[in-house]
């Protein structure tokens, strides 16, 4: 099957006049952040007057335009997608890679530009073995273990020796305040609309590609103030109800534990949580401390949780619970998923349960 897989690649980029050849790639792996990553990285790059073609499972952009088309990640689909980029003459693409796009072996027709590794899994295991200009990796993962020169990889994190460090955080209801050091020599300050810590993350994942690509810095702090929303990312649902309603696709242990303990540092009273079946057992442990309640579909009941079945029954139940000033946290990956209309799965929940 590999090798059926492996000569369809090469036919389809053979088929679309190998489309990627003039275009400069940016590939983004990992366990989190990766639409985050490459949407604020489109945004900074646009701010400094390049056009860029984004394509994630959540969606695909050509510049400020989402396309309406789906992400399927085979090597037919992807070939056209880039075939589009060229026609339109647009400077970068961003690829957000799947093991579902690794196995399609697209990447094997590519010239990459850059990897971005966003944390430690099998995707940006393999990414890493894929031959590239520049590369962008966490603190905590060393840059002598990737196959560029030194002065063309860039680490980013709360590391002393971190590239792109972030000196300090700043949650707010309605975004988030970074002071970030870069090269260890330059400060800057930037603001996103994005929530959490988890986005502090990718802010400076995003600006860390950015200056290794020789972006002109004085673009940054607009750049990334570009970007308002993300679907399921800290979603602060617009409803009317006495107490707030957030939305968050996180399901990995670490994105969980900053996403539900910045959700507690900004509830005013309590924070009840209910997680889908995305969330194992690795995942009900962090998120647990930071909770006054927590409803689980997928869990037996035990200490400091509550087991359920289905997700509606577990989303009914914790919004009837919620009182005024409290925070209702819808967390995993089936809660954020949207529909036809581009709502959440939690907040079509929502919508359907009266006060």
């Amino acid at each position: 099957m590999s090798g059926a897989k492996k000569l369809s690649a090469k036919l389809a980029a053979s088929r679309y006049r190998h489309p990627a050849k003039n275009l400069r790639v940016i590939t983004i792996a990992g366990p989190y952040g990766k639409t985050t990553t490459a949407l604020l990285l489109a945004e900074i790059l646009q701010e400094a007057g390049h056009s860029v073609l984004t394509l994630t499972n959540r969606v695909c952009k050509l510049n400020d335009q989402t396309l309406e088309v789906d992400f399927v990640p085979k090597a037919g689909p992807l070939q056209r997608l880039l075939a589009l980029g060229r026609k339109k003459k647009v400077d970068f693409v961003i690829l957000e890679v799947s093991q579902a796009v690794l196995d399609s072996h697209i990447l094997a027709t590519i010239t990459l530009e850059m990897s971005i590794i966003t944390g430690d899994n099998s995707e940006s295991n393999a990414l890493s073995e894929q031959p590239v200009a520049y590369t962008v990796v966490p603190s905590n993962r060393s840059k002598e273990d990737t196959k560029v020169v030194p002065h063309q990889a860039i680490s980013f994190g709360e590391d002393t020796l971190a590239d792109a460090k972030l000196k300090d955080v700043k949650l707010f209801k309605k975004g988030t305040e970074i002071e970030l050091v870069i090269d260890h020599q330059t400060t800057l300050n930037l603001a996103t609309h994005l929530i959490g810590r988890a986005n502090a993350y990718n802010v400076a994942a995003a600006v860390a590609a950015a200056y290794v690509l020789s972006v002109n810095i004085d673009t940054f702090e607009e750049g990334v103030a570009r970007l308002e929303y993300v679907p399921g990312n800290f979603e602060r649902l617009p409803l009317d109800r006495l107490y707030d309603v957030v939305v968050d696709g996180a399901h990995e242990p670490r994105s969980l534990e900053l996403v539900s303990a910045d959700a507690k540092k900004l509830t005013k009273r309590r924070l009840l949580v209910v997680s889908d079946e995305t969330v194992g057992e690795k995942g009900h442990v962090v998120v647990r401390p930071h909770a006054s309640g927590y409803i689980a579909v997928g869990a037996h009941d035990g200490p400091g949780i509550k087991g359920a079945s289905d997700s509606k029954v577990a989303a009914e139940v914790t919004l009837r619970g919620a009182k005024q000033e409290d925070t209702v946290l819808f967390i995993g990956k089936e809660y954020a998923s949207m529909d036809s209309e581009n709502l959440s799965v939690a907040q079509r929940f929502v919508e359907g349960t009266s006060e």
